[in-house]
């Protein structure tokens, strides 16, 4: 005879099926009891418990527009920024404080400023998150005009006949004394919002100058009572004196549409609210009018449903006369009334006790399986693979299944198991030792040694890996790392570990005793491997690779320090001119020196210790100046003057040159466009641009922005590159500078001479200007080679039809030898030293 198999759901779920469907029988007849005797007072408790949080809440809300605009008052007072007729200032401290100092207060919608002559500047704050400017001056000819951004610009829109002296929210807060709340209105412009605006008057010891105000829209009230958690599926509204709605918590706009295009939407009054419930409320509040702050109450059925609800005063004596009125259905009351059914569960306790004491044994029985199942799983988790085994059959059908699907998942699982490992440990595109491969198997050296075990580590990068990448593609890298990877296996004892630790770096241990120079030589040979080019399918690449170092004794553990100390050395490798830097502590302590710099670098930025100076760039034959040279000063309070090449080199080596690049290129810009008038008419500005700038996408972008806001003829722009980065560039490179061009911005090559010239690429290169290095200036007129070269350059220059600047004119005779060689244009301390804005606006020639 078969033996009988239950499934686990019959097994638990019978002995409870009875007990509990007496007991929800029981707990259904005491709780209709109970929900008609408290339903009255719960709808009182529930409608206050809204009321008073509504209150609280939209107080708050409302407050805060007030206490803004009123603290912007305060400074604008204080500060004295009001200009009859020129709103700049006074729009740029809006701007300030509306999108830095509370651009957290989403209700804001517009923060604006009107002044006595009816001049007005405001910031408002688009759905997006954008701000635009409004502002209408003497420089915009009296109309109000709506900037796209938050600065002036051609593409505005504009509205004639506005005069904020007219407008409710400044005839009635200039009579007042502090903050007030205007009339609601519609908003003059390109949208017509319906607004509510806190206002104050502006006063100063002259006497009242304007009013400023920030405007809170109705339509952000809407989602304001919408967020209301306690209204469940209930409507709230408020109604001004006259019974017109200012907000509800219905998806739908407060404004009724106009019959035609030429009329603006009107408020809806309540009688007129989309929701049947809110109508019928509208009629009680016409039949109870509001005296004083006692509460309405009210019940009534709608469309089969009963609806309790009040009606509160909401009442602030600087301008507010409101009622907040709220509609809760009877449902929502009963379904809140669900935990005073207690007493119904206390007489169904004893029944499910009984049977919960029967269920129990049962599922004790039921679940002993599973129990065991789970003892296997934590063997399992401890690494035992044969705890699958221990496992006994059992006569239900789901433990059996279960146990099976068990045994199959630690099978699947080991399996898993070991192929990670796998992954863990060879990086499976070289097929080399990953990262944690390597430090696996060196620490298992150490420990099988039972002793400290002398080791050397070279660590070796390819430095041009990337400029590859960019050129080839991903697919052809991939396959010039498997080319690197195969080279150093079969051309190094098979005794060393081999890794590939990051994307373009490779690891190699000797597990023996080697000193300083024979590790040195050892990574000397590996460099010289990739003397060589690599092939990659049709393609000869030729990589440079550099490499630092270290040996001793390796302790268990220790690997990770070693390659942290092996990548300080390489970084000093890639710096420096050596191909093969050995660690040593003075490394650390350099690299933490700059690292600290770097620090102290970035507070700069942020305490605007930096400073523009500006070098003439004057014409040979009259002296006179014809553009000027941007640089980068830093005057440290505790380090004092920091050189140039000290803190810009640190610079490079993090994100710090994009910002301070930047904004560079944003001062000089806004500081020549502001002294236009006081310039030569061919006047340029040079700029040099970083090899990390000039590789950003949006580089054009940016110099299209920074020439709009600052008003700086793109003609009168030069952007200086190094020789080098324009040699070591690829097509994304010509691609930048083709874009820079297209803008009007001229390019200057910098330092010329000091790299790896290549006329053919420079054939390729859109450049305006050559300048010639100071290495070579400075030995002139002596250097018989110097002034040959300066003279070669000079004729390179002419063949293409560029400009020449010759950098670091220090005497009076090379300036003389420069001028009679040709040389049209020179900088340098003979002329004028770096100097602030001031002085070089006051040069003068050094030509009697």
């Amino acid at each position: 005879m078969p033996q009988l198999r239950l499934s686990l759901r019959t097994a638990v779920t019978l002995p409870f099926i009875a007990v509990f469907a007496l007991t929800v029988g029981l707990l259904s007849f005491w709780q209709q009891r109970q929900v008609d005797k408290l339903i009255n007072q719960e709808s009182l408790r529930l409608l206050d418990a809204i009321t008073i949080a509504s209150r609280h809440q939209l107080a708050e809300y409302l407050e805060t527009p007030l206490q803004v605009q009123h603290a912007v008052a305060d400074a604008l007072a204080r500060d004295g920024v009001y200009r009859p007729g020129d709103m700049r200032p006074l729009y740029r401290h809006l701007i300030r404080a509306f999108s830095e100092l509370y651009a957290q207060y989403d209700q804001i919608s517009v923060m604006g400023f009107g002044g006595v002559r009816g001049e007005y500047a405001g910031v408002r704050r688009e759905r997006d998150g954008t701000y635009r400017l409004i502002l209408q001056d003497d420089s915009t000819q009296g109309m109000m005009r709506v900037f796209p951004g938050l600065e002036p610009s051609p593409d505005a829109l504009g509205y004639a006949g506005y005069d904020p002296r007219i407008r409710p929210w400044y005839s009635h807060a200039i009579a007042a004394e502090g903050p007030r709340w205007s009339p609601i209105y519609t908003v003059a412009g390109d949208r017509g919002d319906v607004t509510l605006s806190a206002a104050t008057a502006v006063k100063t010891p002259e006497g009242v100058v304007g009013v400023v105000a920030a405007d809170l829209r109705l339509s952000s009230m809407n989602r304001f009572l919408q967020a209301q958690p306690l209204r469940g599926n209930g409507f709230i509204a408020i109604v001004d004196a006259q019974d017109y709605l200012v907000a509800h918590s219905l998806p739908r706009p407060i404004l009724a549409q106009p019959g035609n295009a030429f009329q603006s939407p009107s408020r809806l009054p309540l009688t007129q609210s989309p929701e049947p419930a809110l109508r019928t409320a509208a009629r009680w509040l016409e039949a109870h009018p509001a005296t004083d702050d006692t509460p309405l109450h009210l019940s009534f059925a709608e469309e089969g449903q009963i609806y309790h609800g009040q009606i509160t005063p909401f009442r602030d004596t600087r301008g507010i006369d409101w009622r907040i009125v709220v509609v809760l259905p009877e449902s929502d009351l009963v379904s809140s009334i669900r935990s005073d059914s207690r007493t119904a569960l206390t007489g169904a306790i004893v029944l499910a006790l009984l049977g919960l004491a029967l269920g129990l044994w049962w599922l004790q029985r039921a679940i002993r399986p599973i129990l065991v199942t789970a003892d296997a799983a934590h063997r399992l988790a401890g690494g035992d693979w044969d705890a699958a085994k221990a496992l006994a059959p059992t006569r239900m059908v789901e433990i059996s299944a279960l146990v099976g699907a068990f045994n199959h998942m630690a099978q699947r699982l080991q399996q898993s198991f070991e192929h990670m490992r796998t992954l863990v440990q060879f990086d499976t595109l070289t097929h080399l030792l990953t990262r944690a491969g390597l430090i696996q198997r060196a620490d298992a050296a150490a420990i099988a040694a039972g002793k400290p075990c002398h080791a050397a580590l070279c660590l070796l990068e390819l430095q041009n890996f990337r400029s590859i990448r960019d050129d080839v593609g991903h697919s052809t890298a991939e396959q010039l790392l498997q080319a690197v990877a195969e080279r150093l296996r079969t051309q190094l004892p098979r005794q060393v570990l081999l890794a590939r630790p990051a994307s373009n770096e490779f690891a190699i241990v000797w597990l023996e005793q080697l000193d300083t120079e024979q590790l040195q030589q050892r990574s000397l040979q590996v460099l010289n491997m990739f003397a060589q080019p690599f092939s990659v399918g049709e393609d000869d690449i030729l990589l440079r690779a550099c490499a630092g170092g270290l040996s001793g004794e390796l302790l268990p553990g220790a690997l990770p320090d070693w390659l942290r100390n092996a990548s300080i050395a390489l970084g000093e490798a890639e710096r420096g001119p050596r191909r093969y830097v050995a660690y040593e502590p003075a490394l650390a302590q350099r690299m933490l020196g700059r690292t600290q710099l770097a620090m102290e670098l970035r507070q700069a930025l942020d305490k605007h210790e930096l400073a523009v100076h500006y070098q003439p760039v004057v014409d040979l034959a009259t002296g006179h100046m014809r553009g000027a040279e941007a640089l980068v000063r830093w005057h440290s309070p505790t380090r004092g003057m920091v050189p140039p090449g000290v803190f810009i080199a640190v610079a490079e080596e993090s994100d710090l040159i994009l910002r301070i690049g930047g904004w560079v290129l944003r001062q000089a810009a806004h500081d020549i466009a502001a002294h236009l008038d006081r310039l030569p008419r061919d006047f340029e500005l040079h700029v040099n641009v970083s090899a990390r700038e000039l590789i950003q996408s949006d580089f054009a972008t940016t110099l299209e922005r920074v020439l709009i806001s600052s008003g700086l003829p793109p003609r009168m722009l030069t952007l200086e590159l190094t020789e080098s980065m324009l040699l070591e560039g690829n097509d994304a490179t010509l691609q930048r500078i083709g874009a820079i061009k297209a803008l009007g911005v001229k390019i200057a090559i910098d330092d010329f001479g000091t790299g790896y010239s290549s006329l053919a690429y420079l054939s390729r290169l859109r450049f305006d200007c050559i300048k010639i290095d100071q290495s070579f200036v400075r030995k002139l007129p002596a250097s018989q080679p110097d002034t040959a070269i300066v003279t070669a350059v000079l004729r390179i220059a002419e063949g293409f039809g560029v400009q020449v600047v010759a950098e670091g004119v220090e005497l009076e005779a090379q300036a003389l030898l420069l001028s009679s060689l040709g040389c049209r244009r020179a900088q340098g301390y003979w002329f004028a030293r770096p100097g602030p804005l001031a002085q070089m606006l006051a040069y003068r020639s050094p030509w009697k």
